[in-house]
């Protein structure tokens, strides 16, 4: 079904206008396809654009190296190449039929039939075109689903998730966005009959998924559909509490960390049992970096009531609590003793108040006036001693509000600091 556009004309970008020329001056059709499509329709900002062309990739990637792009074989098993000019990227992928999957990955071939190539994506609202003269191509009835609030899988829900068991976690990412008419009753059950094949997923693909999901507004819903369907526990090995993460919480969050890296991860730290984040850091795959925020928020919450956390970095002493987590440094601008509060006020269910989220957030830690330079020349050997030395004397330091120099540290340790 074709149809004419919604007010305006899309906005088709240089490449993906100088893509459409190739493909028209080479005889075959090209489309922008999915998400940019979908977003456009509803008036949200349009992210990266897909393009689907109706001839084999290798094919269409020699004709655009021949044009001068430059074109990188991303995917080519699943027929799919990036096309890079001037700092603008799309993704360009060959029209398709799945020839076999086994819920992780797909075997695929070229077919030039764009019913077919529709028939194999994962939503509705996410098998609509556009081709050069703007016009909407809509085989499926995804723009009547996304005017209705209606999310649903392409044919057989349960079909669906068996080709490609990450498609249940985008299903719960994308519903609070385009359900509002609810969940469907049809992917309700194939969410709950086939969640254990998440378990099988790539920890990457999962992790990927999950920082989109948790970054955007509404993650509450889909956390909560998770873990009622069983996915949480399939794909992360364990349960989420998608209560803590109340709109007051969730804007506190997005108001000190955006909704970029890292507050998907000081958000899953506010929803994850108390001691899971050596099972997330495995399961996920996380970057070294990653792995020691998400250990960083959970540190010492396991086997502690979180309330004493929230106290510890509100209370008249909460620098010296904050100076003790600023050794972990694991955030960009210091930002983790203002992250562990967040995420200790989340599991305490308590408000956290925003004039002093805000101090702690901007206090910078003092620089401690001790090094061990400073003990080598007392006469100190380099090893153990002079480790445990400095320990307690920043210990010292931090107890007595920053306040001692250097000098004071050193008379502290049972030196003549003028040595």
């Amino acid at each position: 079904m074709t149809t004419d556009g919604v007010d305006g004309s899309f906005p088709i970008p240089p490449l993906a206008a100088r893509i459409f020329a190739i493909a028209a001056a080479s005889g075959f059709d090209a489309r922008i396809v999915g998400g940019a499509v979908r977003d456009w329709l509803v008036g949200r900002t349009i992210g990266d654009i897909d393009m689907a062309v109706a001839a084999p990739i290798d094919r269409v990637a020699g004709l655009l190296r021949d044009d001068g792009l430059k074109v990188v074989d991303t995917g080519l098993d699943h027929g799919t190449v990036t096309v890079v000019e001037n700092g603008q990227h799309l993704e360009v992928t060959q029209t398709r039929v799945d020839l076999e999957t086994d819920g992780r990955h797909a075997i695929v071939a070229f077919s030039d039939d764009w019913a077919v190539d529709a028939a194999r994506r994962d939503f509705t609202i996410n098998a609509l075109y556009i081709d050069e003269a703007g016009r909407i191509e809509d085989p499926l009835g995804g723009r009547a689903d996304l005017e209705a609030g209606i999310l649903r899988f392409v044919g057989t829900a349960t079909r669906r998730v068996e080709e490609d068991a990450l498609r249940m976690l985008r299903y719960c990412r994308f519903l609070p966005h385009f359900g509002a008419a609810g969940t469907d009753d049809d992917a309700l059950a194939a969410l709950a009959e086939k969640a254990g094949l998440a378990a099988n997923l790539s920890g990457e693909r999962v992790a990927n998924e999950m920082s989109r999901l948790l970054a955007g507004p509404g993650a509450a819903m889909a956390i909560t559909l998770m873990q009622d369907t069983g996915l949480a526990a399939a794909a992360l090995g364990g349960t989420l509490d998608a209560g803590r993460l109340t709109p007051e919480i969730d804007q506190v969050v997005t108001t000190v960390f955006g909704r970029d890296d890292p507050a998907w991860l000081v958000r899953l730290a506010m929803i994850m049992q108390p001691g899971m984040a050596d099972s997330l850091a495995t399961r996920l795959r996380l970057s070294r970096w990653d792995s020691r925020l998400i250990h960083a928020l959970d540190r010492d919450m396991a086997d502690a009531d979180a309330g004493d956390h929230v106290y510890a970095l509100t209370a008249k002493t909460w620098r010296q609590a904050a100076w003790w987590r600023c050794q972990a440094d694991v955030m960009p601008g210091g930002g983790l003793p203002a992250a562990c509060l967040v995420v200790a006020s989340a599991r305490a269910g308590r408000p956290v108040d925003s004039a002093h989220l805000a101090d702690i957030s901007a206090w910078l830690p003092p620089e401690f006036p001790l090094t061990g330079a400073d003990l080598l020349s007392q006469g100190v050997d380099s090893g153990p001693a002079l480790g445990e030395m400095l320990r307690a004397a920043e210990r010292e330091w931090v107890e007595r509000d920053f306040a001692p120099k250097q000098a004071d540290l050193l008379v502290f340790l049972g030196f003549d600091h003028a040595k």
